[in-house]
């Protein structure tokens, strides 16, 4: 069994109009129908004059009649001068009048016997007192109250009944004809408008509707770059958007789970090269101790110590892969306080100076004018700078290297700048330099220069204390890395928070 729900949307919509369509059609030629033939088939008496019947003035007739009535339903002295003004306005109409109170004429018309108007009324009133007859004789009218005992009457040659109808023969062919065209043109019309309302209200529907179906197609492969496009703003349109919307979503997802899905792998690859590099030495230095090749005690200690080093380099990568596995779930506990940043790199370098120009590393600060206050936690915020300043030795060319520590304030942050003079980064590697496990050194021959997650590590602190940390090339050569950190005003409280 069929459906209405089986339809498709685009012929249930052209039936819907076809029937409001249809239906008025049927009606108004039906309608001309019978008004033709009641034309055609009536008689002279009742052609189409019979359908309005009332000729002349006839509401300003019956209103003013009503008001003579109420004006003789008054009591006390009569009043003509009020009630002449409404005989007038009957006179103007052909009508004449006459008021009597008590046996006595107050009122008659100009020019009009009394008895005889009164006997004209008397006979349409057969007997009556009370009377209003209109038909094609004229009008009729008598009236006394009970009340104040005067009395109203008015008659006058006035016909209710239009008696000159359409001539037959040539005028009634035109309104015949003319009805006809009224019609025709009326259907015609109304065709023609609801075709065209069903073709563009079928094409506003169903377009979009494909492009959808399209889109939808487009996705089921995989392809989430193509884009819907529509211009409508109404219900469809912005179905359509919020499709689109949720195709670039989609996008998004997919390549953010693509990155994660790169970022794992190399993660992966990172730490299998890291750990396997001091492994296999530790292996080394073991068998050669084990199977006599150390024959000496000095060689022997050596080895040891080998082993020992290589040992710590196992340790500290470990535990940089556990505070950044932490800090990436977010288990690490921030003390967070409000700091002068001015007053604390004074401090550092007055005490650090010296110890790190004897490893090589010349360090040159220079502080803001104002206190440069913000929020930080100082031990994870002392592992970014170490981190900074260990990369500048790790991968310093010559016996030593400088760093600038430049402190400066706007009125929303407070920006450090730390530039060394090395041998720089790359610019293709610049944008990637704080992904974890990552190195320019692409064969990672060197684990002693680091495992790649000391800047991962400190993004991951930065980002924590809501500021921000990139790199960029140092003029004349070297690496430049500049933090953002909000810039705070009022008194702060000390939070200790989860990241």
């Amino acid at each position: 069994m069929l459906h209405i729900r089986d339809i498709s949307l685009r012929h249930r919509l052209l039936i819907t109009n076809f029937t409001m369509v249809f239906v008025p059609i049927a009606i108004l030629t039906a309608l001309g129908f019978l008004l033709i033939s009641g034309l055609r088939f009536s008689s002279p008496h009742n052609d189409l004059t019979t359908l309005w019947p009332e000729k002349g003035p006839a509401l300003s007739i019956q209103y003013t009649v009503s008001s003579l009535r109420v004006k003789a339903e008054r009591p006390g002295p009569l009043k003509v001068k009020d009630m002449r003004e409404d005989c007038r306005v009957l006179e103007d109409l052909g009508i004449a009048t006459a008021i009597v109170r008590n046996d006595q004429v107050a009122y008659i018309t100009p020019g009009i016997d009394f008895y005889g108007l009164a006997d004209r009324v008397l006979k349409k009133a057969h007997g009556q007192q009370t009377v209003m007859t209109w038909d094609g004789d004229g009008f009729f009218f008598r009236y006394t109250s009970p009340h104040s005992g005067t009395t109203v009457i008015a008659a006058g040659n006035t016909p209710f009944i239009a008696k000159s109808g359409i001539r037959e023969g040539m005028a009634k062919g035109v309104m015949q004809m003319l009805l006809l065209f009224i019609v025709g043109t009326a259907s015609a019309i109304i065709i023609a408008c609801g075709f065209i309302l069903s073709r563009v209200l079928s094409r506003q529907i169903l377009t979009p509707l494909a492009a959808l179906r399209t889109a939808a197609a487009e996705i089921e492969k995989g392809n989430l770059d193509y884009e819907l496009r529509l211009s409508s703003r109404d219900e469809l349109g912005r179905t359509c958007e919020a499709f689109d919307h949720m195709r670039r979503q989609l996008r998004s997802a997919r390549l953010a789970q693509e990155k994660y899905e790169q970022n794992r792998k190399e993660l992966i690859a990172g730490i299998s090269h890291d750990l396997s590099t001091p492994l296999t030495l530790l292996k080394g230095y073991a068998s050669g101790i084990l199977v006599g090749i150390a024959k000496t005690a000095e060689k022997r200690h050596h080895y040891v110590e080998l082993i020992y080093q290589n040992a710590c380099t196992l340790e500290k990568l470990v535990d940089r892969l556990f505070l950044f596995s932490k800090l990436d779930l977010g288990q690490v506990s921030f003390m967070m306080e409000r700091v002068s940043l001015r007053d604390y790199f004074a401090d550092f370098a007055a005490e650090n100076m010296e110890r790190l120009a004897e490893r090589g590393l010349i360090l040159h600060y220079s502080p803001p004018a104002g206190p440069a206050w913000t929020a930080i936690d100082r031990m994870q915020f002392q592992r970014v700078i170490d981190n900074l300043l260990e990369n500048a030795l790790k991968y310093k060319e010559g016996p030593t290297v400088t760093m600038d520590l430049h402190l400066a304030e706007t009125p929303q942050a407070v920006v450090l700048t730390a530039a060394d003079h090395g041998p720089g980064v790359p610019a293709a590697d610049l944008p990637r330099l704080f992904d974890s496990f990552y190195r320019t050194d692409a064969a990672r021959t060197d684990v002693q220069k680091g495992s790649g997650l000391g800047l991962a590590i400190a993004k991951q602190i930065i980002t924590t204390l809501h500021g921000q940390i990139h790199a960029e090339a140092t003029p004349g050569g070297g690496l430049t890395v500049v933090i953002t950190l909000p810039r705070i005003e009022e008194e702060y409280h000390e939070t200790d928070s989860d990241h």
